[in-house]
């Protein structure tokens, strides 16, 4: 593992902006967005996600294939004496439960963290947020999350990550996902949780104001509205 070097940065603290790969509709550079980064571009491969994510993130959407993107795509887009985040939350779906019992895996999807690993290394972004589901540290046919971290290690970088469950953090789904967060300004962790189980987000805190003003879909007596 390559020695560390602490980036440190003086004076004011500059603006936080965002390149985010494996983009989909937008949550991650919303959630960002949200606490005042500036969310840059989103990559993806999806075009259908395309109005979703520029309309709620002010951001420029980029259909293309993650393996053709290079520094010169990423690069230029940032500030100057910006802190730089590239955050990428590739698929999740080869390393799935689902996926443990599919024998026709997508080795394509699989090697998709590999690319992100490649592009942290050309980019040199001052912080790299990931996030997956927690099997993708068991996964079997390759050592994916190890030869990213590693890959992070020999560029310098602080990692940490940890399996989080997601009501801690308030939000309204029962499900666990493994975070990781690698710097190179220093050694960083993620933040405790924020709720206990007594005060855990439900689905009808986050949406219960929508209230049934869509349009009534099928004739169930759990009636379902489609806004």
């Amino acid at each position: 593992m390559a020695e560390h070097t602490i980036h440190k940065r003086r004076g004011r603290l500059p603006s936080i902006e965002v390149v985010d790969l494996f983009c989909g509709i937008g949550g991650l550079s919303y959630g960002m967005k949200s606490k005042g980064f500036k969310i840059l571009e989103g990559f993806d491969l999806d075009a259908t996600c395309k109005y979703a994510y520029e309309t709620n993130n002010e951001a420029k959407f980029v259909y293309k294939d993650i393996r053709e993107v290079t520094k010169k795509d990423i690069l230029p887009l940032y500030s100057k004496k910006a802190i730089k985040v590239l955050a990428g939350c590739a698929p999740c779906q080869p390393f799935s439960s689902y996926a443990f019992k599919n024998k026709n895996k997508d080795k394509d999807k699989y090697n998709l963290l590999y690319e992100f690993g490649r592009l942290v290394k050309e980019v040199q972004p001052d912080i790299v947020t990931m996030e997956n589901v927690p099997a993708i540290a068991q996964f079997k046919l390759k050592s994916v999350l190890a030869d990213f971290v590693r890959a992070l290690q020999d560029e310098h970088y602080y990692v940490k990550y940890q399996v989080v469950f997601c009501p801690d953090y308030g939000i309204p789904q029962t499900r666990k996902r493994l975070v990781l967060l690698a710097s190179r300004f220093g050694e960083i962790t993620l933040i405790p949780a924020t709720h206990k189980k007594e005060d855990y987000v439900t689905v009808r805190d986050a949406i219960g104001n929508l209230g049934n003003s869509g349009k009534l879909v099928g004739k169930s007596k759990n009636r379902v509205y489609d806004y």
